[in-house]
């Protein structure tokens, strides 16, 4: 196992399910979507309809769950044959409202992590969603003391990284992130030039689904703790 100590001054995190829980409470609440629109089609139906929504509205309206809404508001429109019935906006409503303040969780380890590494290098939170959404998941996590900078970025690609490595008056081959999506975190940095640390998540949304590339630039651990090894 070869050190970083020393090759590198900044490291960015990713932010969910990296740093605290979230596709979690958004596949619980597709399970409640499911259950709304059960005596329109099967469960697979209503699945399938939202996740096409879903990638119809991503490119107009970006990440978070203002974009689940109008994703299962969109879904539910055709699965009811162009009529919304009002149990079933209520419905979408109180799931959403449920998603939006759902109990916060860190994950396990992150904060003796950054406890660890505080001071010891520039923390910067790169994440990807709703700014409003981002930001306030951001403050009430504790974990803003850590960090030097928390950027909400409108993608993760390699544009986007490239727009932050000049942001942060950073060589694009000295970034280092970290996070869990392969296709988010881990292959746009390794593209540019920069290092991936993968901390994988048990759950996976399907947007983010993609098999891990081979590189020399990607280390795969198996706790965000792990990454000590490599950079104390």
């Amino acid at each position: 196992m070869e050190s970083l100590k020393g090759k590198f001054d900044t490291v960015l995190f990713d932010a969910d399910d990296t740093l605290w829980e979230n596709e979690r409470f958004f596949r619980a609440a597709e399970d409640k979507f499911i259950e709304l629109l059960k005596d329109y089609t099967t469960a697979d139906g209503v699945q399938d309809m939202l996740w096409r929504k879903q990638e119809d509205n991503i490119p107009l309206f970006g990440y978070g769950s203002k974009t689940y809404m109008i994703g299962m508001t969109d879904a539910a429109m055709d699965l009811c044959g162009g009529t919304l019935p009002e149990h079933i906006y209520y419905g979408i409503k109180k799931i959403i409202t449920e998603l939006a303040f759902h109990e916060f969780t860190l994950i396990e380890g992150v904060e003796e992590t950054l406890q660890a590494l505080h001071g010891k290098y520039k923390l910067i939170v790169a994440t990807k969603g709703d700014l409003t959404e981002q930001l306030n998941k951001f403050r009430i996590s504790g974990l803003a003391k850590y960090f030097h900078h928390c950027e909400v970025m409108e993608n993760k690609d390699e544009k986007n990284y490239l727009e932050l490595a000049a942001k942060l008056d950073m060589d694009p081959s000295k970034m280092l992130m970290i996070g869990n999506s392969v296709k988010s975190d881990i292959v746009p940095v390794v593209n540019i030039g920069g290092l991936a640390i993968h901390t994988p998540h048990e759950i996976t949304w399907v947007h983010e689904m993609m098999d891990m590339p081979e590189s020399d630039r990607i280390i795969e651990v198996s706790s965000i703790k792990e990454i000590l090894d490599y950079l104390l």
